[in-house]
């Protein structure tokens, strides 16, 4: 397991990851720990969209009416 060691962190952000992690019940360094696992887990943006730009593309259909049509179908 590798170890990090962040410098210059604002003083106030500092506060509000202690205070997160006093709320979750663990460690300062357990909840950054989970942060920074769960941000891994999801592709980066450009990937994703770069994927999105693969996808097929349905010009018969409009994006507002599927959303409409989602909407409807809602309980």
């Amino acid at each position: 397991m590798g170890d990090l060691l962040i410098r210059g962190l604002a003083p106030e952000t500092h506060e509000e990851l202690k205070r997160r992690a006093q709320d979750a019940g663990v460690s300062l360094q357990t909840y950054v720990a989970r942060l920074l696992e769960r941000s891994t887990t999801v592709p980066p943006l450009a990937d994703w969209l770069s994927e999105l730009d693969e996808l097929p593309r349905h010009r018969a259909v409009s994006g507002a009416r599927a959303v409409r049509e989602a909407r409807d179908e809602l309980p």
